[in-house]
Parts: structure tokens; C-alpha cells; sequence
């Protein structure tokens, strides 16, 4: 019985941690209102990004079927006058802290998800301009994660791209590789996904468009993949997000960050609420999980740190060391089950 209680102790301290979102809605705000000074929104210390003006903010916010953060609070302006040249560039950046003081920081193994509602103003830069990343640094600025917009010359089309840091044009994974053509004063749904791999100046970045709310990860199809090559986000480090004016006249709204897909965008507050025995029989065998379906797989040392989340056929060869770890396992259904595997 005290083994039972002490496991299902860890198992909701895993699910709490996993579950935690920081969210930004820029609730009490009002329109024209700064958002430096807001919430813990500052300028970025790099005096080279520190020039022009903070966004202000728009009296609406965005809304996206279905995404949790749709419809409250208020929408961030970024002024396309800002930053069009390098004397007027600026970031806004905000550390990220979850309830009890718990920073956000990169995790072998593990994900962070950033997501927001963008609306792209007709009047805007025609050359790619980053407007949204991810930030590594307290004392300068260090992005890992960089969501870029550009306008087509009638200023009716826009199209999103993502790097991991490069601002080369050879780098750029754009959305109309997907064979998306996205609208200029429309809603658009971005998820910015950052994993970390063990190893160095490998860890992956991957932006979503568009996703589909009421689909776990695995289904979604709408998905960047940067390429190129950069040192990564060190596991110290207390990380953030920006908000950068460099020419892109939009509107941010919405904004979630955690390390779940389900917490963040789908609006679960955590794997937790969806554990339902399904008859599911996961197991070890060697140094293989086999689930018998397709699904998802989450892996935790009994430590509670993640260390695997993968997508499998039935069967997930891993290489983990021998040892005993809890498993999460979510079907293509969205039936969870949970147990303790020993890997052999």
C-alpha cells in the first residue's frame, strides 16, 4: 500500500509539473496601454535591440476555434514603423515563471511549447522579419526559435517561416512549403515547439501553423522543421519569450507556454484529467515498449524528469539505460493509460 500511495504521489507531481502554463492575455490592460512594465514585460538589455518604442495594445483580442487562449483579454500591436530600419528595432522580452517560482528551462528530453494567435496587417515588411522567439539570456539576447513573417508585394498574402537562429534566406522552412496560402488581417494559430536532444547544438525546433486544436501533436501535419545548425539553450538558463518589432505590423494575442501539447494548446491543465484505464498493455520487453497500437508515448525517470516523447507503431525502441520508469501511453483515440516499466 505505501508503494501504490508513493507512486501515485509522483505521478500527480509528474502530471502538476507537466501540466503548468504560463499564460499571457494581457488581461488588465486597456488599449494604447504600454506593454513594457506589464507582467514583467521589459525591454531586452541588448542596446541594439532596445531602440524604437514597446508595442501597446489593442483593445480586442484574437480568436481561433477551438485554441484556449482565444477571446480574452487583449492583442499586443506590433507597429510595422518599428524596427523597419536597424536604429529603430526592439524586443519585449518576458522571462517565463510558473506558479511557486518555477522558471521555465530546457530539459534533455523534455518539450516547450509556445503558442499564440497572430493577425498580420496588410501594411508590413515584403521581406522576411522575425517577430516572435524564444529568449535565453537575462543580460543580452539569445534566441532559439525564430517565427518570421513577409507580406507578398499586394499585401493580401502573408507567409510564415522559422529557424532555429539563422537569418539567412537559405534557412527559412516557410509555410508555403505546405502548400498554405494564409490570408493578411486574419487569425492564425502558431505553436513554436522546442526540444530538447541530448548532445550538443542539436536540439530541434519545429513551428506549427494552423494546427487543429482538437488533435493531439501526433496528428498535426501544418509543421516547420528548422535546419539549421546552433549552439542550444544550456539547462541553467531561465528562459522567455519576445515580442520583436523589426518591420511586421501584426497582432499577438493569446499567448500559452508550457511542456505539453495537450496543456498548451488542446487546453488540458493536465495529463491527469485524461487517464482513463483503457485495457491498454504496455510493457517492457529488452529495451523496447510495446503498446500493441499506435499512439504516443511518455517516458519518466521516477526522479519525474521526462525523458522520452515520441509517437510509436506498437513497439518504441529506446535506449535507456536498465532501469525502472513510468510510462504514459495515449492511443490515436486519446485513451491515456499509465504504468512502471522495467527496461531490461
Amino acid at each position: 500500500m505505501k508503494k501504490t500511495f508513493l507512486l501515485l504521489s509522483f505521478l500527480a507531481i509528474v502530471l502538476s509539473v507537466q501540466g503548468q502554463v504560463f499564460t499571457e492575455y494581457f488581461t488588465t490592460l486597456k488599449a494604447g496601454d504600454k506593454v513594457e512594465g506589464y507582467n514583467g514585460w521589459a525591454v531586452s538589455p541588448k542596446a541594439a535591440d532596445a531602440n524604437g518604442a514597446s508595442p501597446v495594445i489593442a483593445e480586442e483580442p484574437l480568436f481561433f476555434t477551438g485554441y484556449p487562449g482565444s477571446n480574452v483579454g487583449h492583442a499586443a500591436v506590433l507597429d510595422s514603423a518599428i524596427g523597419a530600419s536597424s536604429s529603430t528595432q526592439r524586443i519585449s522580452t518576458k522571462k517565463i515563471v510558473f506558479p511557486a517560482n518555477d522558471t521555465l528551462k530546457n530539459v534533455v528530453g523534455g518539450t516547450i511549447y509556445a503558442a499564440f494567435i497572430v493577425n498580420v496587417n496588410p501594411v508590413s515588411y515584403r521581406s522576411y522579419r522575425d517577430f516572435f522567439t524564444n529568449e535565453g539570456s537575462e543580460t543580452s539576447s539569445m534566441t532559439r526559435g525564430r517565427v518570421f513573417a513577409r507580406n507578398n508585394a499586394a499585401g493580401d498574402q502573408v507567409t510564415f517561416a522559422v529557424t532555429k537562429n539563422s537569418s539567412s534566406s537559405a534557412d527559412y522552412k516557410e509555410s508555403s512549403s505546405l502548400g498554405l496560402v494564409l490570408g493578411t488581417g486574419v487569425n492564425h494559430l502558431l505553436v513554436l515547439k522546442y526540444e530538447g536532444v541530448e548532445g550538443d547544438s542539436n536540439d530541434k525546433i519545429t513551428l506549427f501553423v494552423n494546427p487543429d486544436p482538437a488533435k493531439n501533436e501526433s496528428e498535426q501535419t501544418n509543421k516547420l522543421e528548422a535546419t539549421d545548425v546552433q549552439t542550444d539553450y544550456s539547462s541553467t538558463a531561465k528562459l522567455g519569450v519576445n515580442l520583436r518589432q523589426r518591420g511586421v505590423g501584426a497582432m499577438v494575442s493569446g499567448i500559452r507556454v508550457g511542456r505539453t501539447w495537450e496543456a498548451v494548446v488542446m487546453g488540458q491543465s493536465s495529463d491527469a484529467a485524461q487517464i482513463r484505464q483503457q485495457g491498454h498493455t504496455v510493457f517492457a520487453s529488452g529495451d523496447e515498449i510495446v503498446t500493441g497500437k499506435p499512439g504516443r508515448i511518455k517516458v519518466y525517470s521516477l526522479s519525474g524528469s521526462e525523458l522520452i516523447s515520441a509517437p510509436t507503431g506498437g513497439r518504441y525502441k529506446t535506449n535507456l539505460e536498465r532501469g525502472l520508469y513510468l510510462v504514459i501511453f495515449r492511443d490515436l483515440q486519446g485513451a491515456v493509460s499509465n504504468t512502471k516499466v522495467l527496461i531490461h
